[in-house]
């Protein structure tokens, strides 16, 4: 059993993980879609497996299974998610600097509000840039000092459109239509015919090749929360179908 957490099953059932090979993940997808659970899934598989874990949710969208969980970081002030990107960019430039990455650690974003602090957001008025530049400097730095960080969102932002290609190596969309495409940063590439919107359907694209996603791992709040106290050998997480795998 791989020790990496599962994203989901492609269309021949083969396990489609995320590994550190896999790079920063951009997941793209509109309100609604499953990036919450994405997020919670990776999360609670990688706690289990021993990682580290930090949550940027600054709205509370549904990460309340980490609170108070052992090498969990959870962020919700946007003073403070500032302050600990800050620490994260610092931390990362000097073991990428010194190549000891340190213990891995996984940084999930959460869509709903977080970019946009991520975007406007000081921790206080002295020129140390907005909180994004210090995420930007993360995900710049973290691969070689062992942090892998997921973004979730429905809309990039705007300073990081050109920078897509070059900091993230792995994209999740839901619909790989020219919008998302675009946010993406896979203009280069060829698109996939589009398929319409269907929650937890991922469309998971890395350097390597495309799979389409017809069963996302899926772990609900109180199975996350005791998930990390079990080893992942004892205590597989369970991938449940979604409607559409039924049919």
């Amino acid at each position: 059993m791989s020790k990496h957490p599962l994203i989901g099953l492609d269309a021949e059932g083969d396990a489609v993980h995320l590994t550190p090979r896999d790079g920063h993940v951009l997941a793209v997808a509109p309100p609604g879609m499953g990036t919450t659970e994405l997020l919670r899934s990776l999360g609670a598989q990688a706690l289990a497996a021993g990682q580290h874990l930090d949550i940027l949710d600054v709205h509370h969208v549904g990460h309340d299974w980490a609170r108070g969980l052992d090498r969990v970081t959870y962020v919700d002030d946007p003073d403070q998610l500032h302050r600990h990107l800050i620490g994260l960019a610092h931390q990362a430039r000097g073991r990428a600097a010194k190549g000891h990455p340190g213990p891995s650690r996984l940084l999930l974003v959460e869509n709903d509000g977080t970019t946009q602090v991520l975007l406007d957001h000081q921790a206080d008025p002295r020129p140390n840039g907005v909180a994004l530049d210090a995420l930007t400097a993360v995900l710049a730095h973290g691969r070689l000092a062992g942090i892998q960080v997921v973004l979730a969102c429905r809309e990039l932002p705007g300073p990081l459109n050109g920078l897509a290609r070059d900091l993230f190596s792995t994209r999740l969309l839901i619909e790989p239509n020219d919008r998302t495409w675009r946010i993406a940063g896979l203009t280069d590439r060829t698109r996939p015919p589009s398929t319409g919107f269907r929650p937890g359907l991922w469309h998971h694209l890395t350097r390597d090749g495309d799979h389409r996603l017809v069963q996302a791992a899926r772990i609900a709040q109180d199975a996350a929360a005791t998930l990390p106290r079990h080893t992942c050998d004892q205590q597989p997480p369970a991938v449940c179908r979604t409607k559409e795998s039924q049919r």
